[in-house]
């Protein structure tokens, strides 16, 4: 039967997003309906759920494959759609429908947290929801947000939201959940680390990652006209909270165990629970030129945890969409980065917590921010520090690191760089590979960093020659909500601009 977002959002709570996750579905302890469960039994499925849909590489590979970073090896046939840039309503669906499905079960959280002792909880729902709108906004633009989740009113097809307005609520709803973390009384409920798999009930830590979240949003404006101010003032009103540092990355983690289904979900693509290779995996994703070539010229050791030697000494990759005849042969392209038991490897361990959002890219974002002018400190240290503690979540040393900083090269070196926002954003690319992929295609789109990328070579590729900017709306959706999905206007791939792309 298919499923559409109108039946998530209208009927649906209390729900992993991937049936292979069914052990954190807490259904059954819900006997009595959403309005009188716990909290604390429905808070880790949510943040699971968010957790599974970022990390599948299916969920967003087409990033990946645009930007240089990944190709498809010479075993299978290219993905057309994705080679050649047209898109169809179906590309993707499965994503959308997921972050509606976990954002409803923080909704829920959020309108049962009515008493004052369920603060901390109330904040979490709202920090929650925020992280998935942004990336609904940064993918699909216009979505439903004010009615997405009015069933109980009798409202079962929301209008949509305008981005830019969505954006700008999102910043609200931060603010109030950093107040309410602040504002909770001593007596306040507190958060169980066994429902809080990101933090484990360390409400500074959300008090950060709420800030840095809130940072992100605001960062993605920065290439828009006459927002400045706005940018600043909104970064001063929270600065005394501060941001994630150095070890305080937002990663989660429910119990990962070696048995199928209960996997980390990027590592499980790749590898079953007896560490034999997934066929759809393994062999077919591969590394990408561009960034093979990036870490390279650069002198990078991360390219060791990235991609794979094809011969036990050389690194090769593949731009994305060469017919066939040109395409490199599997036997000398490397593959993603693999190691048994190497938990800094891009495909890691069955264990693994998985990102959400690291420190290095908080500290990223700092270096963007205080180098743009939106707030005070060292751009070169925050740069240098994200850095460093990208070569750690590597299993990379400070030594490395500092080695690698050492280079006089202005694509490494931050005082020897021309152009400082171009090394910060280029080198934050190189770094979310296989980690991040909403934010690499956001830089990208509101950025224009990394310059050069080659993108699809494929000759019967549509456009004006770079990728879409931005995703269809799910067929599914189309199928129900059709009147407020025509009322958005003309979707057009290549120049349908998300509101904070000013190029």
């Amino acid at each position: 039967m298919k499923k559409n977002i109108l039946i998530i959002i209208t009927g649906l709570v209390l729900l992993g997003t991937s049936c292979s996750k069914d052990f954190l579905n807490v259904n059954e302890k819900n006997p009595n309906g959403p309005s009188v469960v716990a909290s604390k039994l429905i808070l880790p499925a949510a943040i699971n759920g968010v957790a599974n849909t970022m990390n599948l590489p299916r969920r967003f590979d087409f990033v990946y494959l645009w930007h240089g970073l990944w190709s498809v090896s010479a075993g299978y046939s290219q993905p057309q759609n994705l080679v050649q840039y047209k898109l169809i309503n179906q590309n993707y669906q499965n994503a959308f429908l997921e972050l509606y499905t976990t954002a409803k079960n923080f909704d829920v959280i959020e309108k049962a947290s009515t008493d004052p002792k369920d603060l901390y909880f109330l904040a979490i729902s709202k920090i929650m929801k925020a992280y998935i709108f942004q990336n609904l906004v940064d993918c699909w633009g216009d979505v439903p947000y004010t009615d997405a989740f009015k069933t109980d009113e009798g409202n079962l097809k929301p209008k949509y939201d305008k981005q830019k307005d969505i954006y700008e609520d999102l910043v609200v709803q931060l603010d109030a959940a950093m107040t309410d973390i602040q504002s909770a009384a001593l007596d306040v409920n507190v958060v169980p680390a066994s429902s809080d798999i990101m933090f484990g009930g360390d409400m500074t830590k959300w008090l950060k990652f709420a800030n840095t979240l809130k940072l992100r949003i605001l960062i993605h404006q920065s290439g828009m006209e006459g927002r400045a101010s706005y940018i600043t003032e909104n970064i001063a009103a929270t600065a005394s909270i501060g941001y994630l540092g150095a070890g305080e990355s937002a990663l989660v983690n429910p119990g990962f165990v070696v048995s199928q289904g209960k996997m980390n979900p990027f590592y499980e693509t790749f590898y079953n629970s007896a560490a034999t290779s997934q066929s759809d995996g393994t062999t077919y994703y591969f590394a990408g030129k561009d960034a093979v070539d990036f870490y390279q010229s650069n002198n990078d050791p991360r390219i060791s945890k990235f991609f794979q030697t094809y011969d036990g000494t050389h690194y090769e990759g593949n731009y994305f969409g060469h017919l066939p005849a040109d395409l490199i042969p599997q036997a000398k392209t490397s593959k993603l980065g693999y190691a048994a038991g190497d938990a800094g490897t891009m495909i890691g361990t069955p264990t693994k917590s998985a990102p959400i959002l690291t420190d290095f890219e908080s500290l990223f974002l700092q270096a963007e921010a205080v180098q743009r002018g939106f707030m005070s400190g060292d751009a070169k240290a925050f740069y240098e520090g994200a850095i460093t503690q990208s070569f750690s979540y590597m299993g990379l040393s400070g030594a490395d690191a500092a080695s690698f900083l050492s280079q006089q090269i202005s694509t490494v070196n931050f005082d020897n760089s021309t152009n400082k926002l171009e090394l910060i954003l280029t080198q934050k690319w190189g770094s979310l590979n296989g980690i991040s992929p909403v934010e690499i295609w956001t830089d990208y789109r509101r950025s224009g960093f990394p310059t050069g990328l080659v993108f699809s070579v494929d000759p019967a590729k549509a456009g004006p020659g770079y990728p879409p900017v931005r995703l269809l709306y799910p067929q599914d959706e189309i199928n129900v909500n059709n009147d407020n999905v025509l009322a958005v206007g003309t979707i057009d791939p290549f120049t349908s601009k998300i509101f904070w792309q000013n190029r």
